[in-house]
């Protein structure tokens, strides 16, 4: 197939040509505004187009009509820029998204898109798992503008089903679980407020005997889940076209909740068995209005249910421990661990 990848210069994308590739099946083109980290990721089945997709309609256009999969990634998925410029963020996590969506249905072409767990929102009294068809989203006040990202997934994923319906377009929908690896986000100054997700800021910490914040006590759960599984999960969809048609799937790794304190305290000890010394950093509690600004609401998460995707013979294997292991040697062996800027238009979901 001719697999396009739009936001392939992301976390996600650029693992996922990566695994592409590896598997030597599927010719691919990606889009994005940024290419570092597909660093060294390449081969003849792969073409890259440097561009805004924004910027750039006939292009996009263009490798959705070459194409047999179109898996879009663009979305900003930062909780600051949420917080800071929630316009921006709906116009690029809906609107841009949307003309993908009429693309897609002009070229009659199968979307594969990525939307995010926190399309779920808060879960209600009672519930331990969330399950793809069951599970209502309960979301923050208008106030809280940290919402806005769920809520334009949510209104995507609602559109994208609505023309299925109609029998307009084929799709598959996939709600991510708090994927972690290397080439995740972006290091900061140890310190700083706001910034990049979790994983990226203690990583700062550790290598600079930094603070480890934690946002409204640290008390919230993920169910974080290794990239490479996430690969695999993405590959048993792509592989199975029937099955998977007009249906929505969790991927992440309910063995592998933990809270955020629970995290910080897992790295602290993961770092001092890959570097022989204990880390300087602390852990510091901080509101989530000091952290992110006013607009802010953190929540905590229940894990996925992934029994539907089990089904179809995909399960994650790798353990806490493993999955950030794995992302933490990445930076503790590389030139990754220098201090970086947040791109312009975050591409990875």
């Amino acid at each position: 197939m001719n697999v396009a990848v739009l936001g392939a210069g992301g976390f996600i994308g650029s693992h996922m040509v990566q695994h592409l590739l590896h598997r030597e099946e599927h010719s691919i083109v990606g889009i994005d505004i940024t290419d570092e980290k597909l660093e060294g990721i390449s081969g003849p089945a792969f073409t890259f187009h440097h561009a805004n997709t924004m910027e750039a309609p006939e292009l996009l256009e263009e490798v959705v009509r070459d194409s047999d999969v179109v898996v879009d990634l663009i979305a900003y998925a930062n909780p600051s820029i949420y917080v800071e410029s929630p316009l921006e963020v709906y116009r690029l996590n809906f609107e841009a998204n949307l003309k993908i969506v009429e693309y897609c249905i002009r070229h009659k072409k199968r979307l594969m898109q990525y939307s995010t767990a926190e399309i779920y929102g808060k879960p209600a009294e009672g519930i331990t798992q969330y399950t793809e068809e069951s599970t209502d989203f309960v979301y923050g006040p208008v106030t809280k503008q940290r919402w806005i990202y769920a809520a334009a997934k949510q209104l995507l994923e609602r559109v994208i089903h609505a023309h299925g319906l109609r029998g307009e377009l084929e799709y598959t929908i996939i709600r991510p679980f708090n994927f972690v690896g290397s080439r995740f986000d972006y290091l900061v100054d140890a310190g700083s407020m706001g910034g990049p997700r979790v994983f990226a800021h203690y990583m700062s910490a550790l290598l600079q005997d930094g603070p480890m914040y934690l946002v409204d006590g640290g008390e919230q759960m993920r169910a974080f889940t290794h990239i490479e599984d996430a690969n695999k999960a993405f590959q048993t969809l792509i592989d199975h076209p029937d099955e998977t048609r007009n249906e929505a799937y969790n991927i992440g790794n309910p063995a592998n909740n933990t809270s955020i304190r629970g995290l910080a305290e897992t790295m602290r000890a993961i770092y001092h068995e890959m570097t022989g010394r204990e880390s300087g950093s602390e852990l510091v509690d901080v509101s989530g209005r000091e952290f992110y600004g006013e607009g802010y609401e953190d929540t905590s998460r229940v894990p996925p249910d992934i029994s539907k995707l089990g089904a179809l013979g995909w399960q994650p294997t790798r353990d806490l421990h493993t999955t950030f292991s794995d992302a933490m040697a990445a930076y503790l062996h590389s030139d990754a661990a220098s201090v970086g800027t947040p791109p312009a238009v975050p591409a990875a979901t």
